[in-house]
């Protein structure tokens, strides 16, 4: 992974959110790989078990990264209209407090085109329409 590409990327994204929110927004490329935003507030629909609509998303990086397209988790207690979408895997492998957010797999994930801010905006389109079978035609 390319520190110097990435730091960028983590402060677009981040000037990108607080146009419209006050994230709370880290990145750990040393260890864990990952750019943390805390705080988010999801759309409509969504909420958490105090009853408000904000949630931590984690952006983990594959040492590959920008080469392969990163994994998305959301705060395991997050829920949209009271359920837990097929967008949500319950079962995987996340870190703990959270779970894995499906957004599928870019075919055409070009490391030259994407970023952590194409991740954001998939992410956002997803949280709108989480029912949706395929959320990236939206995109």
């Amino acid at each position: 992974m390319n520190p110097q590409r990435v730091i960028p990327e983590v402060q677009n994204l981040h000037e990108l959110i607080r146009e419209r929110q006050s994230p709370v927004m880290s990145y750990d490329l040393q260890t864990d790989l990952t750019v943390t935003i805390q705080f988010l507030k999801f759309p409509e629909g969504w909420q958490n078990s105090d009853g408000s609509r904000f949630g931590d998303v984690i952006f983990d990086l594959s040492p590959l990264y920008p080469r392969k397209q990163p994994k998305v988790y959301v705060s395991d207690d997050m829920l949209y209209e009271g359920q837990s979408p097929h967008v949500l895997y319950a079962r995987s492998s996340a870190p703990p407090g959270f779970t894995k957010y499906c957004i599928h797999r870019l075919s055409e994930w070009n490391p030259d085109k994407h970023s952590l801010t194409t991740m954001f905006n998939l992410l956002e389109v997803s949280l709108e329409n989480p029912h949706s079978k395929n959320p990236l035609q939206e995109a």
